[in-house]
Parts: C-alpha cells; structure tokens; sequence
C-alpha cells in the first residue's frame, strides 16, 4: 500500500518534506485515504469550537465538472471572489512573493518576458495542476477573521495528514475566484463564502514545475524570544 495510518513518518519528517505540488497523475486516491486524511483534521482547534470550515471533495467526473467550469469561467470573466485578495503586498512580503514566482517559473522554463507561457501556467491553476480531486473549502460569510484562524489549523492539518500518507497536495487560493462556477456544479449554498481549494493526488514527478523549491526566512526574521 501507499500508505499507512498506523506507521508513518515523524512528525517534523512531514512538516519538513510538505510542499506544494503542481503535476499530478491521474491515478485517484482511495475513498477510505481521503476519509482518514479529513477525519484527522477534525481534530484541529478552532475559537469555541465552532469548527467552521465546509468542504467538497470531488472525485471522477465530478472533479472534471468542476474543472470544465472553473475553466469556462476564468477564459470568459473576471474574477469575483467572495473574500477578496490583498490589493498589495507590502515588504518584506512583496519580496517572499516575488522569490516564490521566480523560483516557480525557472523550474518551469518560463521567461520573464514569455507572456503566452506565463498565461498558460496561470490557467493550470483552474485545472487544479490535473489533480484528480478537490477539496473546494468554504465558511459561514457571518463570521470575521476568527474563522479565518480556524480555517488555517484545519487546512495545515489536512497538508500534513496528506503528506503523512503520501499524498501530494495544492492550497490554490485561485479556485475560489470564481465562485459562482463552484457553487453551480456543487451546490454550496449562498451564505457560505468560498475561501480557497485544495488540489489532492499523486506527484507526477515528470511535470518539470514540481521541481521548484521554495527558502524560508531565518527563524529571528518572524519570531522574538523575550524574558
């Protein structure tokens, strides 16, 4: 098997080896594999234990319906997320932001100035790098950056819980641009806002932007010691 719940690596082995995969085969991953990743996650904290997050996972044709639609919509409108992006980025995170595009278009090949590849590697992302599932996510709209912080200790777990079993993953704040399109094929209701997805399957080890690699800024960079 791929994967074991009972004997898995250590806990700082998956932190460490989690990445963000962009290629995936199209091999599915096993119902009873998914279940174990997103029970575990349940566990995760959240403010009252309100547990916000709601999420779709597709499989088979209903990932491919998903993706058709994300698809339509990204070639033929603007985007409308119900949670808009930063309108700027500040340093030093403008740098790190600009660090990780380059790093991910030099595994890729892609020029600077290549605008027809560059357009071509943006929409990948409404593909969902051809993963064969995903984990559209979703909170009640009422609630405020509380949920937010909830939703992050749900989502590294699912990252982890993932990892731990062997399976690659993609967060992709781009699937929920177009929400419209996600609500139509799987029926979330309108008083959830749609917050990102989650790209799941095997790596495909061939597809050349799974080879970028990301740094980490020093550890006194984010965080003091006082006392």
């Amino acid at each position: 098997m791929r994967d074991s719940i009972e004997a898995g690596p250590s806990f700082f082995t998956v932190l460490a080896s989690r990445r963000s995969v962009r290629g995936y085969l199209p091999e599915e991953v096993p119902l009873q594999t998914l279940e174990s990743i997103f029970s575990a996650a349940q566990q995760a904290p959240s403010w009252c234990n309100i547990q916000p997050w709601r999420v779709w996972v597709t499989r088979g044709a209903q990932t491919r319906a998903l993706v058709d639609a994300l698809m339509t919509a990204a070639t033929t409108g603007a985007p409308t997320p119900d949670f808009p992006w930063p309108p700027e980025y500040p340093e030093p995170y403008g740098k790190h932001r600009r660090e990780c595009g380059a790093a991910l278009y030099s595994a890729m090949g892609v020029a600077r100035d290549d605008r027809a590849g560059r357009q071509e590697a943006w929409m990948r992302n409404f593909r969902a790098f051809d993963a064969p599932h995903l984990a559209m996510v979703a909170i009640d709209r009422r609630f405020n950056h509380y949920a937010m912080l909830d939703l992050g200790c749900w989502l590294q777990s699912v990252l982890l819980g993932a990892q731990a079993l062997g399976v690659a993953t993609c967060p992709e704040a781009s699937l929920a641009t177009f929400p419209d399109a996600a609500r139509a094929v799987l029926g979330i209701p309108d008083e959830l806002g749609l917050v990102m997805g989650i790209a799941m399957g095997y790596e495909d080890l061939s597809v050349a932007a799974n080879r970028c690699r990301t740094t980490r800024s020093a550890l006194e960079a984010n965080v003091r010691f006082v006392g």
